[in-house]
This record gives structure tokens, C-alpha cells and sequence, in this order.
């Protein structure tokens, strides 16, 4: 019997927002970082929590908490914000944990527009460890109108 191996398609980044795992693909994870506080950004889109400076770096904070209907809460100090690059920018998202990097095979990865036709900005699912986890595109975490509000935002506040 010749049992070859799966190959490994990618690795992601896992973390939990109210005991639900989520995770990014690994190749746009800047850095993770403790949470800080976030300073406000006027005329930003309500998905935009605020901003952080990051070695000098203005970068915007997404509140995925509301992306996906779950309830506010206060950040704790165990918080995490994880920092990942889109093709337009970094972009940080608050996690409550951030479990680690597994890798991920081509068979344990379902498209999301099967898996969860209604939502794009869900990259896919992948089983790992008998888990299922949600993989973002961050690409398509901001609508166009959301991306043009927040591109002027910014430019106001660095000028």
C-alpha cells in the first residue's frame, strides 16, 4: 500500500474570538502584538475601531466583533492584536487568543463559497486536529465604499 503523503498548501494562523477559531493565512501575518489602545479615527467606517501606532506606522484597527455579529466587549490585557498585510495595506485585528501556526493540506480545505456561500469575506475552512477553523480574506474584509471612507480617514489624519 503506498500512502503518500498529503502536501502542505499553506499554513494559517489560528486565533479565538469568543471561544470560536478563526485564522489568516500565514504569508499576511505582519506580527501579533499585546493589545494597546486604539485612538480614535474620525469619518472612518463603523468596521474601523480606531488606530495604532506601530514604530511609527499608522496602522487601522478592524473590529471584526462586529464583521461578524458578536458582542462588544472590553479589551483584557491577554488580548492580541494580530497585524496583517492586505494588497493595499496592514491592517490590525483584535483576537482573544492566538493559538499558534498549523499547516493546512490541500484536502482539508473546503472553498468557502461552498461551504458558506454568504460570505465573502471568508476565504475558506480548513479541518485541522478535528477542528474546523474559518480562514479571512482580508481582501475582501472591506467593502469598496468601507476601503474609499477609510483611505480618506487616514489621509485627514496624517496631514
Amino acid at each position: 500500500m503506498n500512502d503518500s503523503p498529503q502536501t502542505t498548501e499553506d499554513q494559517i494562523l489560528v486565533f479565538t474570538l469568543d471561544e470560536l477559531a478563526y485564522a489568516l493565512p500565514l504569508h499576511t501575518v505582519v506580527r501579533v502584538i499585546h493589545a494597546v489602545e486604539v485612538r480614535h479615527l474620525s469619518n472612518a467606517p463603523e468596521i474601523i475601531a480606531g488606530i495604532i501606532n506601530v514604530q511609527g506606522q499608522i496602522i487601522p484597527v478592524a473590529d471584526i466583533r462586529k464583521r461578524f455579529g458578536l458582542a462588544e466587549r472590553e479589551t483584557d490585557p491577554d488580548d492580541r492584536l494580530i497585524i496583517a498585510a492586505t494588497g493595499k495595506r496592514k491592517i490590525a485585528l483584535f483576537a482573544d487568543t492566538v493559538s499558534g501556526i498549523k499547516d493546512m493540506t490541500t484536502g482539508q480545505f473546503v472553498n468557502s463559497k461552498e461551504a458558506l456561500p454568504f460570505a465573502g469575506y471568508i476565504k475558506g475552512v480548513a479541518k485541522v486536529d478535528n477542528e474546523l477553523i474559518l480562514i479571512y480574506d482580508l481582501e475582501q474584509f472591506l467593502s469598496l465604499d468601507e476601503e474609499n471612507v477609510l483611505e480618506k480617514a487616514l489621509k485627514a489624519k496624517i496631514k
